[in-house]
This record gives C-alpha cells, structure tokens and sequence, in this order.
C-alpha cells in the first residue's frame, strides 16, 4: 500500500477522527458532569478523586485486555467494544442513578474499562493510519474536533441539567444528558464498521515489554509520561469543580467549557500547523513554559472570575504541549518497531501504564492533603500551584531523549563521510599506483 504524502492523510485516518469526534460529544456532554454529579451525593472533593483514582488505576489493566482482544481478534474489535461500555456505563447511570453515585471506586472502575479499551485502540491505529510526515496534522486536526465537540456539548449539558433540575428536581437531568450520550455512542459503534485493521500476531508480554526500557530514548520519554501524569490527573477533574462550588450552576460550568473549548479549537489548530521536525521539542517547552506561567494565579484568592482566566489561558497553551508530546511518542514507538525493538501495541500499553501510575500518584497526594488538614479551597490552590511546575520535567526528560537521537544521528552521518572519504583515498592511490605501474611498464 503506497505511504500518504507528507501532510495528507488516508480515509481511514479521517474516519477515525470523525468517530473520535463522535466519542467527544458524547464525552462532552456527559463525563464532563460525572464528577458534578459524584459531588452532589455526599459534596465531598475526596469523592470525585477516589471516583478518577480507581478510573486511573484499571485502565493499565484494560489496556493489556484490549491487547489480548486485539491480538486474539482485532484491533478495531477492541475500538467498538470500548464504546459500547462507555454507552453501558451511562445506561447503568440511568438504571442505579444515586445508588450508583454512592459508590465512586466502582463507578471510577466501570469508567477505567471502558477507557481503556477505546484508547488502546485509537492509539494503535492511530500509529497504523497515520506516519511520521502528517502525525502531527491528525494529532491536531483530532484536537480540533475535540475542541468543536467541547465547544457544543457542555452548555447543551448545562442547560439540560439545570432546567430539568429546576423543574422536576432530584437528578433528572443527568439522566436527559446521559441518555443522549448513549445514543451518540452507538453512532460511534456504527461508525466503526468503516475502519479495518491488521490483526496482531502477538501477546503483550511484560518481561519482554519492562526490557524494551533498556532503550535509553524510550526509558527517558515514559518518565516524562509520569511525570506530566502527576498533573493531569488531579487537573481533569479539579478545575471543573472548583468552578461549580463557586457558581453553584451547571449551565455556567457548561459555558466556561465553551470559552475553554473555542480557544483550544484555535490553539490546537496552529500547533498542528507548527509542530513538525526539530521543532516539536521547542514547541514542548514553550507549553511547558506557558503552563507554568499559568499556575501562578493559583496564588491569588480562588474565585469564578480568576478560573474562567485560568481556564481561558491554560486553553491556549496546552495544546502546545500535547501535540508535540503525542508526536515526539509515536515517532518514537515507530523507531523502536522499525528496529525491531518490540511491537506498537506493547509500547501503547507501557505508555499508558506509566501515565497513568503518574496520574494514581498526584490523586493519591490529593487524597492524604485532604486527610492531613482537610481539603479547603485554599489547600487546593496551594496544591494546584505546585503541580503547574511538574510538566517542565517532563520537557527536561524530552529534551535529553531528544537531543540523544540527535546525537545518534549526527554520529552515524559522521561514520558514513568517514566511510566515504576512507573509500575515496583508497581509490585514488590505487589509481596512482596504476598510472605508475603502466608509465613504468611503457617507459613513458
């Protein structure tokens, strides 16, 4: 099959971003408003924590089960079977509601699951339907329709959840919001029946996988993983409901997402633009940079006003990092597999198990603040501060793994001129020697 040229990509490739901006919406619109829906049980942060906890810490395990079911049938059986939970994980919402609620860890485990298999294999396809040439186009043009989609869906949510409370009380609109939500993923699963796969020819084995970190490059790039998960988290949840206890209104959390979403929709267009090449390390460091810049409002008095500007800011420098990271780690995984040094698949699931022991230890340290002294706002934001630092280590670890392949490369370019200009010499003194074995030979 001939390779698309840089810059283009295949119509499995846009496939696979429509059904993820599928899976959006429907995330938009309902897992947005999961942990709001958590808080309202008992109002306690320490629930929607251990809800994104046991999340965080099944999706490893799901990840190596989507690889089994990828390698045992296909991977995109892994894609469909992760939407259908997702659409079985809401239909249990609307069929436990508050009985479920009241049991954040099995929520969060439910969650996990379904996470896993859908990211599994939109990871690994994304690496079969894409190259290195116009990754960085469907990293980005996938974080524009992520964008669009949170653009849309959080206020229609907000609406929704705010009216049919009003009027009818109790919960009833989460189960309007979740219900449409189920409805958009069976599309996705429709949807999915467009996309083929390779099959895999191999089990995920974890000694062979653990071995894989002796590639230096690849052990320095998954530290980073950790490292960026400590932040992101305790971030995915925390911002949005810091928010909610300061409005008190669903309908203003969904149009704080809306702002947030529109300017991630810009942002994440001109990073995909800019992050090609040698770049992409610099463009790193530069949301590196930004995020941390951002965390400084944290200092000040937490209000509504300061996290719409936080919210807002974060927005636009975020992408800067997500994209050239997303990038950076495929390019890598291929690098590895084109030196036969392991299989994409396997370097997916050791991608995710490293972030994801990142993101269980940042809530693991939410959690002991709050037994420690409580989690009032004022500890939170203190917190908050702190972790809007991490990500620089994150770059430094990039950083160093990049500058090795540079290194590496440099090298080998320097051998093959040694190479030639070794060659040339030999060649011309033998060219020499045979001008003077023929003069001497002819006395000319």
């Amino acid at each position: 099959m001939q390779r698309p040229s840089y810059g283009t990509l295949r119509p499995a490739a846009w496939w696979l971003l429509v059904i993820s901006g599928l899976f959006s919406l429907s995330i938009g619109l309902s897992n947005t408003f999961v942990n709001i829906f958590i808080w309202k049980v008992d109002k306690s942060y320490s629930s929607a924590a251990w809800y994104n906890l046991s999340m965080y810490v099944i999706v490893p395990f799901s990840f190596i089960a989507a690889g089994w079911i990828a390698h045992r049938w296909r991977t995109v059986i892994s894609l469909r079977l992760g939407i259908a939970t997702h659409a079985a994980f809401y239909l249990s919402t609307l069929w436990f509601g508050l009985a479920l609620a009241r049991n954040p860890m099995l929520m969060g485990a439910f969650m996990g699951l379904a996470t896993g298999l859908f990211w599994f294999a939109f990871n690994t396809l994304s690496l079969q339907y894409t190259t290195d040439g116009n990754r960085s186009s469907f990293v980005g043009t996938n974080g524009v329709f992520a964008s669009i989609a949170g653009m849309l869906a959080p206020p229609v949510a907000g609406y929704l959840i705010g009216r049919e409370d009003r009027y009818f009380g109790g919960l009833t609109g989460f189960h309007v919001v979740f219900g449409i939500s189920v409805i958009l993923f069976a599309m996705g699963t429709v949807l999915s029946f467009r996309l083929h796969s390779a099959p895999v020819h191999h089990y995920f084995r974890w000694r062979k996988a653990l071995l894989r970190l002796s590639n230096v490059d690849w052990r320095l790039k998954m530290m980073g993983c950790f490292v960026y998960g400590i932040r992101e988290g305790v971030f995915l949840f925390l911002i949005g409901l810091l928010f909610f206890v300061a409005t008190g209104s669903e309908l203003k959390l969904g149009e704080f997402f809306l702002l947030q979403s529109g300017l991630a929709f810009v942002s994440n267009f001109l990073a995909g633009r800019v992050s090609r090449g040698r770049r992409r390390i610099y463009i790193l460091g530069l949301g590196a940079v930004g995020m941390m810049s951002c965390a400084f409002l944290f200092l000040l008095p937490v209000t509504a006003v300061r996290l719409v500007l936080y919210g807002s800011l974060i927005s636009v420098v975020l992408p800067f990092f997500l994209v050239p990271l997303q990038s950076l780690l495929y390019r890598q995984m291929e690098t590895m597999v084109a030196n036969h040094q392991g299989w994409s698949e396997e370097h997916v699931v050791v991608r995710e198990f490293f972030e994801n022991a990142g993101r269980v230890f940042g809530i693991a340290v939410f959690l002991v603040l709050g037994i420690n002294g409580g989690l009032t706002v004022t500890r939170i934001a203190y917190f908050a501060f702190s972790l809007g630092f991490v990500q620089l280590g994150t770059w430094i670890l990039f950083w160093r793994s990049e500058r090795r392949n540079e290194a590496r490369v440099l090298e080998n370019v320097h051998s093959v001129n040694e190479d030639w200009r070794e060659y040339r010499d030999r060649r011309r003194e033998s060219e020499i020697e045979s001008r003077t074995k023929f003069r001497v030979k002819h006395k000319i």
